[in-house]
């Protein structure tokens, strides 16, 4: 069939399916052989629409804190800069509370602000899914706007945006397998195709190369609906034992992202 063809046809296929009808397609299930990280802390350098110097990114997986023995600790957080700040002033603090057995994740909070607007979210995992997030207009007087929301989904885990990176990176990822998970990274359900493109070697690395999709599930029909906010984004993982976020490569409603690994250190 025509690459055209195929791809218009899918695109059909997907806005017919019934509510619902996307879960049979989940296939997430346990972590694979390669789960286990060292505790350690990566910076990326980050660029927007060509501007090398547009802003940095750091994650940590494994942040020591004796005050939660059970839990992986995992952050994410950043801001933009150079340009891109000029255009879009943004940062952020993203952390994760982990199961130390699976990964799987438990708490999620997360902190963003922009020359809007700032919000905080609390996402709790498990047996029972809540959100709750929280915005506050900077310049309107008032009270904070609160959104609550509760998404059902007994089939699969439900991932947080770090969770969802350490069970790809567990995976054996051969070449043309397509991982199908349910995310719930902030405030909203999003249905994640990850597919494995191959390997190549990218930035003096050998590495494993990963396309990305997300359709968001609507809270009220179930229904799948086109992410407008992201297009496409790609993925490189380094191809050893490690299995390192190398580089990312998103095509965004504010232009095209790319953060690169510049910096790593174990804690």
């Amino acid at each position: 069939m025509h690459t055209k063809k195929a791809v218009l046809l899918a695109v059909l296929l997907v806005s017919i399916l019934p509510a619902g009808a996307w879960e049979k397609s989940v296939n997430t299930g346990k972590p694979g052989p390669h789960l286990k990280i060292r505790p350690q802390a990566l910076s990326f350098q980050m660029s927007w629409n060509g501007a090398v110097n547009s802003g940095r990114a750091n994650m940590i997986f494994g942040r020591p804190d004796k005050r939660y023995p059970n839990y992986l600790i995992c952050q994410m957080y950043g801001a933009s800069g150079g340009v891109a700040k000029t255009f879009y002033p943004y940062k952020y603090d993203f952390t994760s509370f982990l199961s130390k057995k699976d990964y799987t994740p438990r708490l999620f909070l997360g902190n963003e602000r922009d020359n809007k607007e700032s919000k905080v979210t609390t996402n709790k995992y498990g047996g029972k899914f809540s959100s709750k997030e929280v915005t506050t207009v900077h310049k309107k007087p008032g009270s904070p706007k609160t959104k609550l929301s509760a998404f059902k989904h007994s089939g699969s885990t439900i991932y947080d945006l770090m969770s969802s990176v350490l069970y790809i990176r567990s995976l054996p990822l051969k070449t043309g397998d397509e991982t199908v998970m349910v995310m719930h990274p902030f405030a909203s359900p999003y249905l994640a195709r990850v597919k494995v493109l191959g390997r190549e070697v990218h930035n003096g690395r050998n590495c494993i190369k990963l396309d990305l999709q997300l359709q968001k599930i609507s809270s009220t029909t179930g229904k799948l609906m086109a992410y407008k906010k992201m297009k496409k984004a790609t993925m490189w993982i380094s191809d050893d034992k490690e299995r390192l976020p190398i580089e990312f490569r998103i095509d965004a409603f504010i232009g095209h992202v790319r953060a690169t690994l510049d910096g790593r250190k174990f804690l």
